[in-house]
């Protein structure tokens, strides 16, 4: 297998193991604009695309938090036979 079929393999992973429909969207846009030769090379993206790339992450490493929290609690609150 050659490493382009490795990382192919580890990103279909990653995505098949997702609930999480924004994240799917940014992913899934992000890979469009790589996937087409006309498309925008990474370098070139403007200011804009990049501000919304990065609150997107943002709010996706927030939503993940807040699901880890409440996924903590409901153990805790599990463990104690509440």
């Amino acid at each position: 297998m050659t490493n382009a079929e490795v990382i192919k393999q580890k990103i279909i992973n990653l995505v098949m193991g997702m609930d999480n429909e924004k994240a799917l969207e940014v992913l899934y846009d992000v890979m469009v604009k790589f996937n087409n030769p006309s498309s925008v090379a990474e370098d070139e993206l403007t200011d804009e695309e990049w501000n919304e790339i990065e609150n997107d992450m943002k709010e996706i490493e927030e939503d993940e938090t807040k699901k880890q929290e409440e996924i903590a609690e409901h153990l805790k609150q599990w463990k104690s036979g509440k």
